[in-house]
């Protein structure tokens, strides 16, 4: 069998899991935003095609986190401990707005409810269903948070590192 094609997997399942905006409550799972409510980019968009509110994930690196002895992670396979960055960015415009628990949110407080969120979603995203074995993830919080008064566009972005076994067989 070949290998998962762990990088992409990661990416895909972050980004699907921001565009449903479920994350881990005490009772199961709750969802802070449905399907569309935010648009999620893979990228940047270009300018036309930028909707808001948005989330951009963006891949920054990659490498090697540790390597064993002679990459011996068992009797039958070789690998590391591999990390995988992202930058994401959060953008709300003077235009967006959505409800939440009844209230209509936007401008700066739907910029916050966005930041907490996303930190709850990719912090709870769920790896299970793949072939890749998540060791740890590292969030680093929201930075640059700020208003632009040109474009009216507030955003922000955090980063956040994710740590996977990568295995080869012997």
């Amino acid at each position: 069998m070949a290998n998962p094609d762990h990088l992409n997997v990661i990416e895909r399942k972050l980004i699907d899991n921001l565009r449903l905006g479920t994350y881990n409550t005490t009772s199961g799972t709750a969802s802070a935003w449905t399907n569309g409510n935010v648009k999620v980019f893979g990228s940047f968009p270009d300018t036309e095609h930028a909707q808001y509110p948005c989330i951009i994930v963006q891949h920054v690196a990659n490498g090697l986190e540790t390597q064993f002895f002679g990459q011996q992670m068992g009797a039958t396979e070789i690998g590391e401990l591999y990390g995988v960055g992202y930058d994401l960015y959060v953008a709300v415009d003077a235009d967006s707005a959505f409800t939440v628990n009844g209230a209509v949110y936007k401008g700066r407080r739907l910029h916050n409810y966005l930041m907490l969120n996303t930190a709850n979603v990719i912090m709870d995203t769920d790896f299970s269903s793949t072939n890749t074995e998540i060791v740890e993830r590292h969030y680093s919080g929201f930075r640059d948070i700020r208003f632009d008064p040109n474009t009216e566009i507030y955003f922000a972005t955090c980063s956040m590192i994710v740590v996977f076994k990568n295995t080869r067989p012997v």
